[in-house]
């Protein structure tokens, strides 16, 4: 009925009421805690389908919105999700994140480069949850995974530069590659490894490209080989997508590279050789000179 409301109605009509809407959405939000709050697995199957159409409404609401009247709905949103429960309440603020960051997905997804400058609103909380996850929690895990991916969509589709100003690239880039750290326990290469190569995409200047390298470098020299592994397989990516820029500090990588040739790991050592295949197809010569 909700959905028919906000398909019938004009954009007047929407951002008259926009502020009721808005204490809907917050409603609608906070079911998957209810629902976990309640105990009833009957209910819980159905929250991730009730949370797509909840949220696709919400996209539909926000198309019939200027940025006037959303700006602040949207921070209301934030607030509501972040400080809107006690702390003592912490799985109840992580299911309220859960749900954030789900619909925050589709919004970068969605509206694309028109609300990059949204990501300031999360910027602090994202960087609080990948530092504070907790790999024996299961909840914990989503809500680290939902970030990553909603990070991800945001720099996929910055077109304004917004993740190549220092005060934005400082904050998230240093937490994402601590995370390599976590190999063994988070799922690094469906998660974290396309999100630090689309920050390396949108993050496009020769100074942000070396200081991601050198952080993702250094994992290289880890003495966990499942942390040497995943930091390999970014770099590998990283080459892929952005190219003959990245390879710019190919004479920083080369000592890595002789070291990994060599590892004890024998995927570790398959994957380097992989890793430097990609770096001869963009360059279109040999590394065995070099890497004498």
């Amino acid at each position: 009925m909700l959905d028919i409301v906000v398909t019938k109605h004009p954009k007047s009509v929407i951002t008259k009421h926009s502020q009721t809407l808005a204490r809907i959405l917050h409603q609608l939000f906070d079911l998957r805690r209810e629902w976990h709050t309640t105990k009833r697995s009957d209910l819980i199957e159905d929250v991730d389908d009730v949370e797509a159409t909840s949220t696709d409404i919400a996209i539909k609401i926000i198309y019939k919105l200027n940025d006037a009247t959303f700006r602040p709905i949207f921070s209301g949103l934030i607030d509501w999700a972040t400080i809107g429960l006690p702390k003592k309440e912490r799985l109840g603020r992580t299911y309220r994140l859960q749900t954030l960051y789900g619909f925050m997905g589709e919004f970068f997804g969605n509206l694309k480069s028109i609300v990059t400058g949204y990501s300031t609103y999360l910027l602090e909380t994202s960087v609080q949850v990948l530092h504070g996850v907790d790999s024996k929690d299961e909840e914990s895990k989503e809500l680290w995974a939902r970030v990553l991916r909603t990070l991800r969509k945001s720099f996929e589709h910055d077109q304004d530069d917004f993740w190549q100003s220092p005060s934005h690239f400082g904050v998230i880039a240093p937490v994402l590659c601590a995370q390599f750290t976590n190999a063994s326990l988070l799922p690094l290469m469906a998660e974290l490894v396309p999100t630090i190569v689309e920050l390396a995409a949108a993050a496009d200047s020769s100074e942000h490209h070396k200081e991601l390298n050198g952080a993702i470098l250094k994992h290289t020299r880890s003495e966990t080989a499942s942390v040497r592994l995943a930091a390999v397989k970014c770099e590998q990516a990283i080459t892929e997508k952005v190219g003959e820029e990245w390879l710019a500090m190919l004479p920083e990588m080369l000592p890595f590279i002789s070291e990994l040739q060599e590892d004890d790991d024998d995927v570790v050592e398959r994957e380097t050789h992989r890793w430097i295949v990609s770096i001869e197809e963009v360059l279109g010569e040999s590394l065995d000179s070099m890497l004498q």
